[in-house]
């Protein structure tokens, strides 16, 4: 996939391992999240993704585990900007990204692009209209 550095002390996406479904994004800079705050983190870097994809920005578990939360984020194979991850600080003291830590994750998945219909009626299911809490709590 191409890649292209927006700025020098940019890193490019990595797996940590070949068959990893996410590959890492990482700080371009210090970046200081205030608590309970939300805050962009610079990746310096824009992507040329695959026609039928779209990129998912999604959080680590090493950093969310922490109380710092990637707002997920849905790149369209179109954009050419900069990716930039939203990031949320749960806790009550500030939490500090130096450049070049590992921010979030990248996943690349098929998209369809279906049409919408208006319908008086939807195909029964066994579920039906069961949502949250509709298999138990435990």
């Amino acid at each position: 996939m191409k890649v292209k550095k927006l700025h020098p002390n940019a890193l490019l996406p990595k797996r940590a391992h070949a068959t990893d479904s996410g590959a890492d994004l990482f700080a371009l800079q210090r970046t200081v999240l205030a608590p309970r705050a939300i805050t962009h983190v610079h990746t310096g870097i824009a992507i040329e993704l695959p026609e039928g994809t779209s990129g998912i920005i999604w959080g680590k578990s090493s950093v969310e585990s922490k109380g710092i939360k990637a707002m997920a984020g849905l790149v369209d194979a179109p954009y050419r900007g900069e990716l930039i991850v939203c990031m949320y600080n749960l806790n009550d003291t500030e939490f500090v990204f130096e450049q070049g830590q590992k921010v979030a994750q990248l996943v690349v998945l098929p998209t369809l692009y279906p049409d919408f219909e208006e319908v008086a009626e939807l195909s029964d299911t066994s579920r039906g209209q069961g949502g949250f809490g509709s298999t138990g709590s435990k």
